[in-house]
């Protein structure tokens, strides 16, 4: 039976309104995927930065930083890091129970027992360019050196360092950190000085092996010896065996601790901080007055440790007079929150 005109009609209407209606639900379904996707995107992104972020914090919080100093201080691209001069021979007291302190060790004398604030500025890194080309084969050659002799070259400040890595592989029997995979790198400005970073995993307690290399007068990016290696003036050992009652310098890993005993007894008093040597093999327990401004500053500092974590300092200790143990010792500054020391 033939269509009537008005059923054509209503037919083509029909179709002509689902055809709309179809062109709108596709529309809505590639808007709203594409909306889907976008968004899947977006999350994406803002995981990825937030992990650099974190990333980057723990960088860091390594360097003994935070990320509000670096973020007080922007480093606009177009500016040039100031390159520091190395700093000049000057000795330490020296420790007793030693004949004289290490030659050339360099000055940490301050008033405050708090270290200084350190400003930070993070600087462009070009990791296929000629410096960090040079630094990592620097770094190469070092991990494979077998000899003071073979490590020298490759050495910041080396004047200076040299008797230090003599006493150090010589007399207190250390050995250099072995690194594992390397985990980060980065370019720094800390203090009007430019650093070039590298983290790699490690046995050490922290986990993580932190590489700090600085400019000599050739330009080229040398190692920072003392960090890396945690150098002190004593080994663990040799302090405890001799008990100076002068301070001496030490590296040493630091968390709060709660052990109070011998002098250091009375709790209400003191305040216990552990202190372990580069290799995690030894410790000790050392000890400032509460109330003190070293004392707050431990305690802001090492809050966020949590009771297995660990910060690296540099910092003076001594035994007291007719010390009563082997393990408890006084903490009388702490020169910088990490190992490395600059000028």
């Amino acid at each position: 039976m033939p269509m009537s005109s008005g059923s054509i009609g209503s037919h083509r209407a029909f179709m002509g309104v689902a055809f709309t209606l179809c062109v709108c639900l596709g529309l809505t379904l590639f808007v709203g995927w594409r909306w889907y996707f976008d968004s899947i995107a977006s999350r994406k992104a803002l995981v990825s930065l937030a992990q650099k972020a974190e990333t980057r914090a723990r960088e860091l919080e390594n360097l003994g930083l935070t990320v509000d100093a670096a973020a007080a201080e922007p480093a606009p691209a177009s500016v040039l890091p100031k390159i520091a001069s190395p700093a000049p021979a000057v000795s330490n007291p020296p420790a007793a129970g030693t004949p004289s302190a290490p030659v050339g060790a360099p000055e940490t004398r301050r008033e405050s027992p708090v270290p200084a604030i350190s400003s930070i500025k993070e600087l462009p890194l070009n990791e296929s360019g000629e410096d960090m080309t040079a630094a990592l084969a620097t770094l190469d050659e070092f991990w494979k050196a077998q000899t003071i002799e073979d490590r020298k070259p490759l050495v910041f400040d080396l004047a200076r360092v040299a008797p230090l890595m003599k006493d150090f592989y010589e007399n207190q029997k250390g050995t250099d950190p072995v690194p594992g995979s390397m985990a980060a790198k980065a370019r720094y400005e800390i203090d009007g000085t430019e650093i070039l970073y590298f983290s790699y995993a490690s046995n050490r307690p922290t986990g993580s092996l932190e590489v700090a290399m600085r400019r000599g007068p050739d330009g080229k990016f040398l190692i920072d010896w003392e960090s890396v290696t945690g150098y002190g003036e004593l080994s663990f050992q040799a302090f405890r065996e001799t008990r100076p009652v002068k301070p001496v310098r030490m590296r040493a890993y630091v968390r709060l601790f709660e052990y109070y005993n011998f002098e250091f007894s009375d709790s209400s008093r003191y305040l216990c901080v552990k202190l372990t040597s580069e290799n995690g093999e030894s410790s000790l327990y050392a000890y400032t007055e509460r109330g003190t401004d070293l004392c707050r500053w431990l305690e802001t500092d090492l809050s966020g440790t949590g009771p297995t974590g660990f910060r690296g300092y540099t910092l003076m200790v001594s035994f007291p007079p007719d010390a009563q143990s082997n393990q408890c010792v006084r903490l009388e500054q702490v020169i910088t929150p990490r190992w490395l020391v600059l000028p």
